[in-house]
């Protein structure tokens, strides 16, 4: 008993070092088995020493102690180990040292040049320790670092080093005195007293890495953040923070994990000045709440809830809170889905955050509630059934209720000689109560509308495929007749729907033109036809991808607009370009083409490549004023990081609006450094954007990542 007594001691002896938290002491181990494996076991009784050499390994559990000597002395109840000697615990921290010694207890001890190997690769050393009272460790002359640390001719990224460091085993917290931060070699900060958790506890109260900033309009921005770990589950982030040109702001954030779910919530509070276009208003009471939750119920079900609200709509930019949008949407949902079946319900309120959208005209949604029904394969084909349901009301403008049916026979087939058919026929059943809809000349229109369109889709392709010399072509013409009652343009009926439309390659082949059901097409009667063409070289790593397709119309009648690509019979081309060199070069283009005018009315360009490790990614957009779009687009967007070498990389963005009326938009310059312990990234932002109190800008930011130890930025406005 007293052998195994000693090799638990022995096996133990590591856990008074800092920033461990082996538990080799507890009396519970006295009843696991264990292996001693040495070259040579001696046992001196009239001397009362055990002595082990060479190769000396002991392994109980998880846990494997190794060592050149053993030795233990049953008069003094000490136990010595000698060179070499590390200890492997069982949550994968590797103790190394020269030298140990401890009493029988594990109560007090000494040991010499210990180094400690965490499972992050993070590494703790010193000269000498001590434990006493079985809970308080201290060490002499340690460092830390996070940083590769292999090579003693090189000195880590960063370290930190310290006259003395004590372990608190039972409150899991490392203290250090007179603590030196060193970065590439040279002292940059110092602490008289600093404490963290020990590596064992995965997260816990305290205060976080201070923030700072500076802003022509707000002026200094600072806040030095509290975190409250209240369980393992859930916490609490309160965080203060100080404006020097206007009062302080409160901001909280709160998470919390159940089983089945997650919930996220955050806000802020300040009563500080608002400004208008016209007046400046004083002490008034401004902040933001964001609430976030999603829960499964069941293998079927599932919902959740997302609130964003804010008291103006220029409080989150101007301080600059994460979750800025045009639109703050809060809703809710409830979805449910299986292999035949899709539910979802859903109601929508929004804020509108910026002058570009009247609140008054913005739709409230509640609810909206979608049902999809897909069976299997009948006799007949398959048969599918969708429903829905919506209530939309607003302060100004139509109010509507809408109910669909949507029943639906999709039968495909094919021949042998690879002829793909498909035949659709489906009916919409579509039922309003409208309210408030305005007329030219006369009153609003309150009443109800009722609607049924049947549709015939009937569609076909060929899929023609050919390998010739490592190199793959594929072939696929396509067609579809659409046939369908004629209609005339029912404006009683608001357009919620299809508002904004741009006719491009995806809406070919399908029963509608129009992206919803609210708006149908005049003339229904129409034939698509197109072309998708592929090679892929295997010998060349090339590939190309055309698609380009038409739509004629049996009617010239109809109710597209004249810049839609659709006025006439005959439709503008649309289609779609693809080239590819392995991954080095991805190339898209799509179109509309006037095929009267023999221009273009839409370019979309997109274009990612990497050269020398530079990767450059260019986008462009032009699109003529169309269904919902009033104004011209011409855009420019180009963006490149461009790698040093395997630490230092360069990267530069901007967008352009290309219109006469344009400018840019944004710009973005930053150097970032990056290893396997250190995050830096100095960065420069130039904002043009102008909204009332937002103004453009130009900030300075730059950010400290310290693997193991946190985050610290900072930033400035440098705007004049």
């Amino acid at each position: 008993m007293r052998i195994k007594n000693t090799i638990l001691l022995i096996t133990t002896l590591i856990f008074f070092l800092v920033l461990s938290y082996s538990s080799f002491g507890d009396n519970k181990r006295d009843d696991q088995p264990f292996i001693l494996n040495a070259n040579k076991i001696i046992n001196k009784k009239e001397q009362s020493l055990i002595i082990a050499e060479g190769n000396v390994e002991i392994i109980q559990g998880k846990e494997v102690l190794r060592a050149d000597y053993l030795e233990f002395d049953r008069k003094t109840d000490k136990a010595i180990a000698k060179g070499n000697v590390s200890v492997l615990d069982e949550d994968g921290v590797i103790y190394f040292a020269d030298y140990a010694e401890i009493d029988k207890g594990f109560q007090n001890g000494l040991t010499k040049n210990i180094s400690i190997l965490f499972p992050d690769n993070s590494r703790l050393a010193a000269t000498r320790g001590k434990r006493f009272k079985g809970q308080i460790s201290k060490l002499k002359k340690a460092l830390y670092s996070a940083c590769d640390c292999e090579d003693p001719n090189k000195k880590p990224t960063w370290q930190i080093k310290a006259n003395e460091v004590t372990h608190d085993s039972n409150r899991k917290k490392i203290t250090y005195k007179n603590a030196f931060l060193e970065f590439l070699g040279f002292p940059v900060a110092y602490a008289p007293y600093y404490s963290h958790p020990d590596p064992s506890v995965k997260r816990q109260s305290g205060f976080l890495f201070p923030k700072y900033s500076n802003n022509s309009e707000l002026g200094t921005v600072s806040s030095t953040p509290y975190y409250f770990a209240l369980a393992p589950h859930k916490d609490l982030t309160i965080e203060p923070i100080y404006v020097s040109k206007q009062r302080p702001v409160l901001y909280a954030q709160y998470r919390q994990n159940f089983f089945n779910g997650e919930l996220f919530v955050e806000g802020s509070f300040t009563n500080a000045d608002k400004r208008t276009r016209s007046a400046t208003y004083a002490n008034k009471n401004r902040g933001h709440f964001f609430l976030t939750g999603k829960f499964d119920h069941n293998d079927f079900w599932r919902y959740g809830f997302n609130v964003k609200r804010s008291t103006d709509d220029t409080y989150i930019s101007r301080y600059m809170f994460e979750g800025n949008a045009d639109r703050l949407n809060s809703n809710f949902y409830v979805e449910g889905f299986d292999e035949r079946n899709y539910f979802f319900a859903t109601g929508i309120a929004t804020q509108n955050q910026s002058s570009a959208y009247e609140s008054r005209n913005t739709p409230l949604i509640l609810p909206s509630i979608n049902h999809n029904y897909r069976s299997n394969k009948t006799q007949i084909g398959y048969i599918n059934l969708d429903s829905n349901f919506l209530s939309l009301t607003r302060r100004e403008g139509a109010d509507i209720r809408k109910i669909s049916f949507e029943p639906s026979i999709l039968y495909p087939f094919k021949d042998k000689f690879g002829n793909r058919f498909s035949i659709k026929a489906e009916t919409s059943l579509s039922g309003y109560m409208l309210s408030h809809v305005s007329r030219t000349g006369s009153a609003d229109y309150k009443g109800y509308k009722y609607r049924i369109h049947p549709q015939l889709l009937l569609n076909w392709d060929l899929p023609l495929q050919k390998n010739k010399n490592d190199n793959n072509y594929f072939l696929k013409p396509m067609a579809a007749l659409v046939l369908a009652p004629n209609r005339g343009d029912d404006s009683l009926i608001p357009n919620e729907d299809s508002q904004s439309f741009e006719f491009d390659e995806t809406d070919l082949f399908n029963a509608s033109l129009y992206p919803g059901n609210d708006k149908l097409e005049k003339s229904n009667q129409r034939i698509d036809y197109g072309l998708n063409f592929k090679v892929d070289s295997k010998k060349t790593n090339l590939n190309t991808d055309l698609l380009i397709g038409q739509s004629i119309r049996l009617r010239k009648n109809n109710n597209f607009s004249s810049q839609s690509g659709l006025s006439n019979r005959w439709s503008d081309i649309v289609g779609k370009i693809g080239f590819g060199y392995g991954k080095k070069i991805n190339l898209s283009y799509s179109f509309l083409f006037d095929k009267d005018k023999f221009n273009t009315r839409r370019d979309e360009i997109t274009l990612s490549t990497e050269i020398y490790n530079n990767k450059i990614n260019i986008g462009y957009l032009y699109l003529e004023p169309t269904s919902g779009i009033e104004n011209e687009r011409n855009e420019f967007r180009f963006s490149t990081i461009q790698k040093i070498n395997d630490s230092y990389s360069l990267r530069y963005s901007l967008r352009e609006d290309l219109s006469s009326a344009g400018g840019l938009l944004g710009q973005n310059l930053s150097l970032k450094f990056d290893n396997e312990c250190f995050t830096t990234e100095l960065s420069l932002n130039r904002s043009y954007y102008l909204d009332r109190e937002i103004k453009p800008n130009d900030t300075f930011l730059i950010s400290f990542i310290f693997k193991t130890l946190g985050t610290f930025s900072t930033g400035r406005n440098i705007s004049n």
